[in-house]
């Protein structure tokens, strides 16, 4: 692309279809409505694959595709999550080289506490030693002037000194503390090294060549000036041989090579994955006990029916249900949803509470499948079954409805849904 303004000006306000399509011309073949209806890391390698965003292997993107499985396989799997888990997180996320890798590793001064290296860099060495964001300092009060109040909390500043003896003592014990925790963490930051250390800092001096020893570069000066070694037209200076010790061990044949990027659309794996027990066996009763409960599963995971589609994936990428067994079962759930007598308990402008638990005043712990409250707490519950009626079933409905009643809730319908080759219902 030579004007990439005008690719922009022209491209972006396509629909998608046809903007996806405008990438065939540089041999990228992409189908987003395909793409989107994959698992959250088949997204990312799709893309990864379709764009041809990696010829060879890259340890920045396949460490990025190692966070989206990470994140996948302990949350649920929307894009939407994950880009909000990236974004807070990308700062801390970093590439792991292996240690006998020739590699610089970047790390704080903390982190770096009680580790040793051959070799460290210590860029920027001109931190103020009394330097601190947003301090604050306890203060005693008079209490006869101050309702009795023993302390206040202040902003603690230079000024401190002069508030009496109370202040002057704060005073010093302050800069006391800041001198020892900065000499402790430039303590730190000289002792990591084994052979060589090389330190990085500004000349930090006024004109008339009065030294600022109130930083850690002032404190290097004061040192060279302590042992005469200190010109003020000499910016180096280096103390020792620079000649290595101990050379690493280098194995054999170690060459890092970097092989093709593999990566394979699930499609052409040419895969059959074993779904649930249930529909391998060869009853008729346990494959309608199956699916009952993998739709009661599936219910679970659904307030509205635009979180239909969305819940049956969450079963069908694992594999707990085969592409067949998924068509099966949406039918089913959508003749639940957009059965008249249920319908209104599926809209959006109730609030909706599925398998949620709900403690007792007895301790006891009750699960309904359903919850559905208008703005007036009213309430209806819902309870999906497998088989035939049984007045066990509205007897549990009716625990529900006192236990809600306690919690100041008015119960107006109670319904049974039975889940079997058809859809019935029982009102209450």
């Amino acid at each position: 692309i030579n004007d990439k303004h005008e690719y922009y000006r022209h491209h972006v306000k396509l629909p998608i279809n046809e903007f996806f399509k405008s990438f065939e011309y540089f041999g990228i073949i992409a189908d987003p409505n395909h793409i989107i209806q994959l698992g959250l890391y088949d997204v990312a390698e799709a893309i990864v694959r379709s764009f041809k965003l990696a010829e060879v292997s890259n340890a920045y993107i396949q460490f990025y595709l190692d966070t989206v499985l990470e994140y996948s396989q302990k949350n649920i799997s929307d894009i939407a999550g994950f880009l909000e888990y990236y974004q807070n997180k990308k700062d801390k996320l970093s590439i792991v080289s292996p240690e006998n890798q020739d590699a610089v590793q970047i790390m704080t001064i903390h982190v770096s506490k009680g580790l040793e290296f051959p070799v460290v860099i210590f860029p920027y060495a001109q931190q103020n030693v009394y330097g601190e964001v947003d301090p604050k300092e306890w203060f005693k009060l008079d209490t006869s002037q101050f309702n009795d109040f023993e302390y206040t909390l202040l902003n603690y500043n230079k000024d401190f000194e002069f508030f009496g003896d109370e202040g002057l003592r704060i005073h010093k014990k302050h800069q006391a503390e800041l001198e020892l925790d900065n000499i402790n963490l430039l303590y730190v930051t000289l002792t990591r090294a084994v052979e060589q250390l090389y330190i990085i800092a500004k000349k930090d001096s006024n004109k008339k060549g009065e030294v600022n020893s109130k930083s850690y570069s002032g404190l290097l000066i004061n040192y060279l000036q302590h042992i005469n070694q200190w010109n003020d037209n000499q910016l180096t200076y280096s103390f020792g041989t620079a000649t290595r010790e101990h050379q690493p061990k280098h194995e054999e044949n170690n060459t890092i090579q970097q092989p093709e990027f593999i990566s394979t659309a699930k499609e052409d794996h040419n895969i059959n994955i074993v779904t649930n027990a249930g529909y391998m066996w060869d009853t008729k009763q346990q494959d309608a006990i199956e699916k009952g409960n993998l739709v009661h599963d599936i219910m679970a995971q659904i307030k509205s029916e635009s979180d239909v589609d969305t819940a049956i994936q969450k079963f069908l990428i694992p594999g707990h249900i085969n592409a067949l067994q998924a068509q099966e079962l949406t039918h089913t759930i959508q003749s639940i949803i957009k059965h008249p007598e249920l319908k209104a308990y599926f809209s959006t402008i109730n609030t909706i509470y599925n398998e949620r638990d709900i403690i007792t005043k007895s301790g006891k712990l009750v699960r309904p499948d359903r919850l559905v409250i208008n703005k007036k707490n009213e309430v209806v519950i819902i309870d999906y079954k497998t088989g035939l009626f049984n007045p066990k079933h509205q007897h549990q409905l009716q625990d529900y409805q006192d236990i809600l009643e306690g919690m100041q809730f008015k119960v107006t319908q109670k319904i049974l849904i039975y889940i079997n080759d058809t859809i019935s219902i029982k009102t209450y």
